[in-house]
């Protein structure tokens, strides 16, 4: 199933308290798992070796189950769970 994914980049450096920083966040649109895998292992190999960088792809929505209708509904993965409907944080507000 092809989607939308955000691609972060991330890396090490022991300036910071998490030991990494954010270099660049980028939307890849219209791609499947297996394309973002591939992609990935090509930024390593060509552009952003392993043992300083890292890159997480994820997926752009998600799917969740409404917590009132019990309809499925697809949100953004960075969603808040305040902002969530299938929590009880959003329904209790």
């Amino acid at each position: 199933m092809k989607q939308d994914f955000t691609m972060y980049i991330y890396k090490l450096d022991k300036r910071t308290k998490s030991g990494e920083r954010l270099v660049s966040t980028t939307v890849w649109a219209n791609r499947d798992e297996e394309g973002m895998a591939r992609e990935v292992k090509e930024l390593h190999i060509h552009h952003y070796p392993r043992g300083l960088f890292r890159i997480e792809a994820l997926p752009k929505m998600k799917t969740v189950t409404n917590l009132m209708t019990g309809k499925e509904i697809q949100i953004e993965s960075d969603t808040p769970r305040c902002c969530d409907p299938s929590s009880e944080l959003y329904w209790s507000m």
